[in-house]
């Protein structure tokens, strides 16, 4: 079964293909479980043993059945009525989420109903069975486990004393020097610190937000303000760095040692090979010398932090994940040199490592030990401690019900279209490395806009035609291509910036150029699939290769 807009690869290939209007994923996913639920596809015995909440996600998907969902996502209810029985029938179940879900609106609403899914059918713990919310990158997981994305290291919770205690003990700190007073402040907030003067310094290591977020026009605006100082840590002069007041040349992959983490936890050493050139070095060399010059200490006056290398900062990783889910204890880079596929967590019960969780139906979920306890679904507020033991006191796997409210910002007669921003295969993220291979390049050298043909014949467009696409934040300009993605839906890759156009500052290439400045309130991802466009033809300067 798939969910997508487009019609992909794996769209083609799928049993069922839902192609839900974007903005629309959790009135689907809500008629979904009200089919199982409905037709008592539901482990009664594992959702009594495992998991709370399970009659308040029966009472909300009691107001979803498949026609009301049919008629906000522009879908057919017997389709709905199909997919379910797929999934509430099937022996084993494997599900996979990525941006799709991330980056629309109710992201994490929509997401945790597919979590909700598997719970009610039991399906996790055992062969064939599982989520994969998954990373964009390897990278992302690690983030997560050590806290760079702006939570606490070893998924510790920032609203638990203990957990604060804990971290402070390990780093040799005072508990009030780790911040904690409030939920950590996430990256399009610090843009609007940064917006509005009460931060003052921005420093970017290893992204390229003049290209890769929403509505640049406000991002190239608040990177140039002269309030604001900019650094930027990078291996290329993306056009993030070409703002900068400062850059650092970073190392790359090849140039550095350490290890990486996939989304199925396995962790892999990547060992230096050769020298990075010039005056690059790795982040880490980069922080440990900032670190230095800033002269941090610990309560008892010794550096902080306290490692010199990659082999050290592991080790020390490893003591700060010891006992926490991500548990790195049993692992070295030895270890890692045998094989570098070991799965977290890996330690003295697990020394080989752990293929699967949730075998026993136990979940980190005890008020004393879980990473949070947890926020509204619409507004982001947290709960409180007091509020999450009272619902969970012994740790069970949460079942959480989502209302579904309709997006911010939905088609008109001005902008009849929905716009959704997206990944070709052939570029990662900004392009800053793979346009510089020639082949992926050649693969797709240009930016496109993706609509259906009945829309294209609509508004006399042919295959290859140049377009403009508008927004009420912006125009781009563009071939079009005309494929299977649903009426009323446009499609536009984000990858292609400005670095290598003939002219830098015409800004009609970006897809963040049309996106809107919104977020999900829960997870904090910006909203790049949910937004209202038009689609104008336009005198073409000269012809545009096809993506191979």
């Amino acid at each position: 079964m798939c969910v997508d807009p487009r019609t992909t690869p794996v769209a083609e290939r799928a049993t069922v293909h839902l192609a839900p209007l974007p903005g629309t994923n959790v009135a689907l996913m809500n008629a979904l479980l009200h089919e199982i639920v409905r037709n008592d596809w539901v482990d009664h015995g594992y959702v009594a043993a495992n998991t709370v909440g399970y009659d308040e996600l029966q009472r909300r998907v009691a107001e979803f059945p498949p026609e009301r969902a049919a008629a906000i996502c522009g879908i057919e209810a017997t389709d709905i009525r199909t997919a379910a029985r797929l999934l509430g029938t099937a022996e084993r179940l494997l599900s996979t989420v990525l941006q799709g879900f991330y980056q629309s609106h109710q992201a994490t609403a929509a997401s945790v109903q597919v979590n909700n899914i598997h719970l009610v059918r039991g399906m996790l713990g055992r062969p064939g069975c599982g989520v994969l919310q998954m990373n964009g990158q390897p990278t992302a997981e690690n983030t997560r486990e050590c806290g760079a994305d702006g939570d606490l290291s070893g998924f510790r919770n920032w609203a638990n004393d203990s957990h604060i205690a804990d971290l402070a003990q390990l780093w040799n700190l005072e508990p009030q020097q780790i911040p904690h007073y409030a939920p950590p402040t996430h990256a399009m907030q610090m843009f609007r610190f940064a917006q509005e003067g009460s931060l003052k310094m921005l420093w970017i290591t290893a992204t390229n937000p003049a290209v890769s977020l929403p509505e640049l026009r406000r991002i190239r605006d608040i990177l140039t303000q002269a309030r604001l100082f900019v650094v930027v840590e990078d291996i290329f002069l993306t056009e993030t760095a070409e703002l900068a007041d400062v850059v650092l040349p970073a190392a790359a992959w090849g140039e550095k040692t350490g290890t990486f983490t996939n989304a199925d936890r396995t962790v892999h050493l990547s060992e230096k090979a050769v020298e990075p050139p010039g005056s690059a070095r790795s982040d880490l060399d980069i922080f440990l010398d900032y670190a230095r010059r800033m002269d941090f200490r610990d309560k008892d006056d010794q550096p902080l932090p306290a490692w010199t290398d990659a082999e050290s900062a592991f080790e020390a990783w490893k003591k700060c994940s010891a006992g926490r889910p991500c548990d790195y204890t049993g692992l070295s880079y030895d270890k890692l040199r045998g094989g570098s596929s070991i799965q977290w967590p890996c330690n003295a019960d697990n020394p080989s490592g752990t293929e699967r969780l949730y075998v026993d139906g136990k979940f980190w979920a005890h008020p004393d030990y879980c990473e949070a306890y947890g926020k509204d679904l619409i507004t982001g507020a947290p709960l409180e401690p007091t509020e999450y033991r009272a619902m969970n006191p012994y740790g069970k796997a949460i079942i959480k019900a989502a209302e579904y409210v309709p997006a911010h910002e939905t088609p008109s007669n001005d902008y009849p279209f929905a716009l959704i921003t997206g990944r070709t295969v052939y570029h990662f993220h900004t392009r800053t490395k793979t346009a510089r291979a020639p082949q992926l390049q050649r693969a797709a050298p240009e930016v496109w806009v993706e609509i259906s043909r009945a829309d294209a014949v609509r508004l006399g467009i042919e295959d290859g035609d140049h377009t403009q696409v508008c927004t009420p934040r912006g125009t781009i300009t563009c071939p079009v291509r005309i494929s299977a993605i649903r009426d009323g839906v446009v499609f536009v890759p984000f990858h292609y910036g400005y670095w290598d156009a003939p002219d830098p500052r015409n800004h009609h290439r970006a897809g963040n150029e049309l996106t809107l400045t919104d977020w999900d309130p829960v997870s904090k991802q910006p909203i790049f699939k949910t937004a209202a466009a038009r689609v104008l033809p336009s005198a073409s300067p000269k012809p545009y290769p096809r993506e191979a």
